[in-house]
């Protein structure tokens, strides 16, 4: 509460907390337009591990500036909660495809729509698909006055 409160002579005000204890504060600067926020990690790490992904996305939203009141913890929780339901349910589908022997990728989504539409009638082909007996032939560039001179029309004087 003490760090909170906005107090004249104190330069640091505590915005709030994450589910992780990592502390958010706010910093009102006379000739800047808008307040600066940092945050104090509860774990000390080397620089080179900190990354957006370790601070909540709400979090990242407030010290961003793109959101103007720093996020609840009632707030956080709804967000833990869904994240671990989104989890479980990843696994759940995981685990369900598996035991079915479902084919993944693009394979699998043919499979299930041509399992649900009219079987494909199926032709031999005789001749190869377009394409495939396609051969490259050489090609030397000539200059237009050589093109010109055997066509006949130079135009030259």
């Amino acid at each position: 509460m003490w760090k909170a409160l906005r107090l004249p002579w104190r330069k640091d005000v505590l915005a709030g907390a994450d589910l992780d204890g990592n502390l958010y504060f706010e910093r009102s600067v006379r000739s800047a337009q808008r307040s600066r926020r940092h945050v104090m990690y509860k774990k000390n790490m080397p620089v080179a591990e900190y990354s957006d992904q370790t601070i909540p996305i709400q979090w990242q939203a407030w010290m961003r500036h793109t959101r103007k009141q720093p996020p609840t913890i009632q707030e956080l929780l709804q967000d833990a909660e869904r994240r671990r339901k989104m989890a479980e349910n990843v696994h759940r589908l995981a685990t369900k495809e598996a035991s079915q022997g479902a084919v993944s990728g693009p394979e699998a989504a043919h499979a299930t729509s041509s399992s649900h539409s009219q079987p494909q009638k199926t032709t031999p082909r005789t001749s190869p698909p377009p394409g495939e007996s396609f051969e490259p032939e050489g090609w030397v560039p000539t200059s237009s006055r050589r093109a010109a001179a055997r066509s006949g029309n130079d135009d030259r004087d």
